[in-house]
């Protein structure tokens, strides 16, 4: 029997190149002798539910799940896989991709799809709320408003890189509430004011973001990234200082590491932002790390060597 790959593809990720790559990918499963198994997803809603079928299909067998999609969808597509003996590939289709490119995943469709199908796995980290993991970052706060803001403008205006920047620049400059949270980790409890928790999974976003963090990435664990209460032209500091690469001296700006970290907030329920997307959740929030959680497939070793540096 043909190990299958089952592919979960999102047509509407990103540009919307979707619904064009399938015919492109039967043909490579033909020529690894693989059995192409779609899972076509048209709208939201559909997405947790077939994602859990084909990780349940997958399950201890040779069979390769495979997401195709933005950030958001490989999200819920490792959600279903996480912490189970079931290979995982990437194939990225959105504006950012900040997990694949972390993990030198190709850009390219094609390529991208037959790495998923040759290469081996090995288990990656993933940052986990209240039971939903988190590839890239997790946020609540005037970050949270951000990214709700910015997908209200992308639906209006189109999912482009200038889009996105333009409307998360005018979010943070938009009237906020601080919060008043209380934070528990390692048995250190602090009460504190803020506009804004970050909670970071990914070197290259936060390098992306001139935060000096790598070091938590490298220990296994998530940086955790927070602001103090500050004015409208503060805020123009931050983002001139994000631009040009020179955060790490901001005084406005605290962050440090965790493998664990719970948050009291005032609130009952909270919106928080996982990879992109919003969601409500209820207070307490409980962060955790998980290392060698999801089973990936990667580039090899010498493959990444015979690659050009960038």
């Amino acid at each position: 029997m043909r190990p299958r790959a089952h592919l979960i593809i999102n047509e509407k990720s990103g540009v919307g190149k979707g619904s064009t790559l399938t015919q492109e990918f039967k043909k490579i499963c033909e020529e690894l002798n693989y059995e192409l198994v779609e899972y076509t997803i048209h709208c939201p809603e559909e997405l947790e539910q077939q994602s859990r079928i084909a990780a349940d299909r997958a399950l201890n067998t040779c069979d390769v799940v495979i997401a195709a999609g933005g950030d958001g969808t490989i999200r819920s597509v490792a959600q279903a896989a996480y912490g189970k003996n079931v290979r995982f590939a990437v194939v990225p289709c959105g504006t950012f991709n900040f997990f694949a490119r972390a993990h030198n995943i190709p850009e390219d469709h094609l390529a991208a799809f037959r790495l998923a199908l040759t290469g081996l796995s090995r288990p990656v980290r993933l940052g986990l709320v209240n039971g939903q993991v988190f590839l890239i970052n997790a946020s609540l706060g005037l970050y949270a408003k951000a990214i709700k803001d910015r997908e209200r403008n992308t639906n209006r205006f189109g999912r482009h890189q200038l889009v996105v920047i333009i409307s998360t620049i005018l979010s943070f400059f938009s009237k906020h509430r601080l919060l008043k949270v209380d934070l528990l980790s390692k048995d250190k409890f602090t009460t504190l004011y803020t506009p804004m928790i970050f909670i970071g999974n990914n070197a290259l976003q936060l390098r992306n973001l001139a935060l000096n963090v790598a070091h938590c990435m490298k220990a296994n664990l998530l940086a955790v990234v927070m602001m103090k209460p500050i004015t409208k032209s503060e805020i123009t500091r931050i983002i001139f200082k994000g631009i040009f690469k020179t955060l790490e001296d901001e005084e406005n700006v605290d962050s440090f590491c965790v493998d664990s970290l719970t948050i009291y907030t005032r609130k009952p329920t909270n919106l928080v932002a996982l990879d992109g997307e919003t969601m409500r959740m209820n207070s307490p929030l409980h962060i955790n790390a998980l290392p060698e959680s999801l089973n990936m497939v990667l580039p090899t070793q010498a493959s990444l060597a015979s690659e050009p540096l960038k």
